[in-house]
């Protein structure tokens, strides 16, 4: 789609034949590569004996080493491997960049993802050009590689044990990301603080790090005596070597190459147009790996590229550098800003005026310092400790400032994500308010972009369903109810894991969050960015241990909790995250009635929580379709439920069951009362509990009660619409 887009907005830009036919050639040879490259023959069935070399782009976090390899030089993979020791972790951290290694593992298939709105690593490893995850099962040697390319990611990661040996361990993660493309150790807090002010890409290192580089090499050999042929020809070495050191990123390679090609011209006296230079650039990395196409840096460098240079003739109308840094900034959100919602679902509005202020205050100051202090560490140290003294106190105070304005409230656009269609649609709108732009640029043409977004934004609250998900969360609980016109938005419960003690060395950098990677992408995914009602059916760690991260990246208007609880370890633990919701503590009663749908809670029925049967229950019922949400109830208090709501419960349309199918819940007499027309089990796949357990599986079956379990069928959607109820599973 990208290549066909390209060709058409060549066509209307009247470009040059050649550079027509170029495009064309360079789709057909991405497209044959690609098929050629999928013949793929390995014997992934067998255990694997050989050699393995990791890519640069490695990650060594806690007790794991992961990242795309290679095996034999040939076969690529996704590679992970299980450190038993700190020792065994230090000894392999330090040689995988320049070390091949002997290991024996076994081939998997990668897991489905949780719901389509999330990470999915079988389409990661088909854009990476692998198939198969290796699980290294023992590392039995290692040798030396011996080549210019190992030795260059040596340099890189020697300048990363400088960073980290010489920096004050506040600017380290900083400059880690903009000296060498580094972003593992940024916690997450700072990559939200980024994320909400929309200044994310200044820590991709592009055409602004590599300008900088190629100012500074080019000055100083001019300062050297040497002759300017000479100099360029020795930039012509060095900035490969340098996108080799700063992580090979596509924003770098896309930068360095359009210096390469420019100052290849140049020694022939030969002036290129800076947009053809980009269309080469293009052409030679997609032939030199097709599967670069896929991968995000690319297109989004590459897309605010084309956006800034085909904007050249309308920039230049302006005489203020000020509003040409504005300007520059909204033709590279407008730009990107379909693929900004492919990818990420949202839009960080202030982008557009932020970036005014941060741009010129990366690109004149913490940028250049960055670089300044790196050679004063190795060059200077007593220098460099001057500089530290007043640039860190001055670095921690615009990063106070930072961290203010993301506080600011409204400041994500978060329509959801567009199928291809729709994203083809917008990309095409966006080609189309450029082209007209160009010829004269009119208020009026902005119509063409805010018509089709705010249609798009608006579609889900023309939609007349009533909806109700019950996310794959793994072991525990999640359930997303969406009102018909998107009235209101109710998330039951959040998922969450069992936290262990571990070895210092086993913690990792960024552990695995419920509520961040699995929830979170749904309701983003959806376009909901407001949670009229977060409810926890009580507080095990697997139903609310994900509510912290949700209240960080969602507005929630009210939390409910079943009564007693607000004295338990995990509910003190949120309450400091939840302190703008308003808190409730329903119980037995307690009703309320939104859009024609009425919501009653059945339990609890006293306020001292005690466990699994003090969970909220919660009714939902809209004309002749019913809910029933019963968080981990037991069998003692499933009867309670029997006795007092028979008449109620009978007819059910769909039971969450209790507990997750443990023997202790779904007992007789409350499956015969309710007798659901489909039960739901949200469980974890070979879940260490053995849930559901067996004795309940046979339950359900023998009164002949539908069931589907998260565990097999992915996250559950089910819709209800002028009396039909349909029901579509992940897989």
């Amino acid at each position: 789609m990208f290549m066909a887009l390209l060709f058409c907005w060549m066509l209307w830009k009247k470009e040059p034949a050649s550079f027509m036919l170029l495009i064309l050639l360079a789709a057909i040879a991405v497209y044959m590569l690609q098929d050629f490259r999928q013949q793929d023959d390995f014997p992934y069935e067998k255990a694997f004996t050989g050699e393995l070399s990791f890519d640069s782009d490695y990650v060594v976090d806690g007790d794991r080493l992961r990242g795309f390899a290679r095996l034999d030089g040939k076969t690529r993979v996704y590679a992970t491997y299980r450190f038993e020791t700190a020792e065994e972790k230090a000894a392999v951290e330090q040689m995988a960049h320049k070390s091949n290694f002997q290991v024996t593992g076994l081939f998997e298939v990668p897991s489905p993802p949780s719901h389509r709105f999330s990470f999915d690593m079988e389409k990661h490893l088909k854009k990476n050009g692998a198939s198969h995850i290796l699980a290294i099962d023992t590392i039995h040697a290692a040798t030396e590689k011996r080549s210019a390319f190992g030795k260059l990611i040596g340099q890189r990661k020697a300048v990363q044990h400088h960073i980290r040996e010489h920096f004050p361990a506040a600017l380290t993660a900083e400059a880690e990301a903009l000296l060498i493309g580094e972003r593992e150790t940024m916690t997450e807090e700072d990559r939200l603080v980024y994320q909400t002010l929309g200044i994310t890409h200044l820590f991709a290192i592009s055409g602004l790090h590599v300008g900088i580089v190629s100012g500074m090499l080019y000055f100083l050999l001019i300062r050297l005596h040497i002759r300017k042929e000479t100099a360029i020809l020795l930039l012509l070495v060095a900035l490969p070597m340098y996108a080799v050191v700063a992580g090979g990123a596509p924003s770098v390679w896309r930068a360095v190459s359009m210096v390469l090609t420019v100052l290849v011209a140049s020694l022939f006296g030969a002036r290129l147009p800076i947009a053809q230079v980009l269309l080469l650039s293009l052409c030679a990395f997609v032939l030199l790996d097709p599967y670069v196409m896929y991968q995000i840096g690319f297109q989004l460098s590459y897309g605010a590229s084309f956006g800034i240079i085909y904007s050249i003739r309308f920039l230049s109308a302006s005489q203020s550098l000020v509003k040409t840094g504005f300007l520059v900034t909204c033709i590279a959100q407008l730009s990107l800003y379909p693929l900004l919602l492919f990818y990420f679902y949202e839009l960080s509005v202030s982008a557009f005026f932020v970036n005014s202020i941060f741009v010129p205050l990366y690109t004149m100051l913490i940028l250049p310092v960055n670089f300044i202090l790196l050679f004063l560490t190795w060059a200077f140290p007593p220098a460099a400790d001057l500089i530290f003294h007043f640039y860190e106190p001055l670095r921690s105070w615009i990063g106070g400032v930072m961290e203010w304005l993301s506080f600011l409230p409204f400041q994500m656009w978060n329509p959801g994500k567009p199928e291809p269609l729709v994203l083809a649609l917008l990309i095409a709108t966006v080609l189309l308010f450029y082209s007209l732009a160009e010829q004269g640029f009119k208020y009026r043409q902005l119509l063409i972009l805010l018509l089709p977004a705010a249609a798009f934004s608006l579609w889900p609250y023309a939609d007349p369903a009533l909806k109700v998900t019950f996310l794959d969360v793994g072991q525990g609980d999640s359930a997303v109810v969406e009102l018909p016109y998107r009235r209101a938005v109710y998330l039951i419960d959040t998922g969450g894991v069992l936290r262990f003690d571990a070895e210092e060395f086993k913690k990792r950098q960024r552990p695995y969050e419920v509520g961040r990677q699995v929830v979170a992408p749904y309701l983003k995914g959806k376009g909901i960015s407001t949670i009229d009602a977060l409810i926890l059916s009580h507080p095990d760690a697997d139903h609310a241990e994900g509510a912290d991260e949700i209240f960080r990246l969602f507005r929630v208007k009210e939390l409910h909790a079943t009564p007693g609880s607000a004295a338990t370890d995990l509910m003190k633990a949120l309450s400091a995250a939840a302190k703008e919701a308003d808190i409730h503590y329903p119980g037995k009663g307690s009703e309320w009635e939104e859009g024609g749908i009425q919501f009653s809670y059945w339990a609890p029925e006293d306020t001292e929580y005690e466990g699994n049967n003090d969970s909220l229950v919660l009714k939902m019922e809209k004309e002749a379709f019913s809910v029933l949400f019963t968080g981990d109830l037991e069998v003692a208090g499933e009867n309670k439920i029997v006795e007092r709501h028979k008449e109620e419960l009978r007819g059910t349309t769909i039971l969450k069951v209790g507990h997750h199918g443990s023997k202790t819940s779904s007992g007789q007499s409350f499956l015969e009362a309710a007798s659901p027309k489909l039960s739901i089990f949200s469980t974890g796949k070979d879940n260490r509990y053995g849930h559901p357990t067996e004795e309940v599986v046979e339950r359900f079956q023998s009164l002949g009660l539908p069931t589907l379990n998260t565990a097999e069928s992915g996250t559950i959607e089910i819709e209800y619409e002028n009396g039909a109820v349909s029901v579509q599973t992940m897989r």
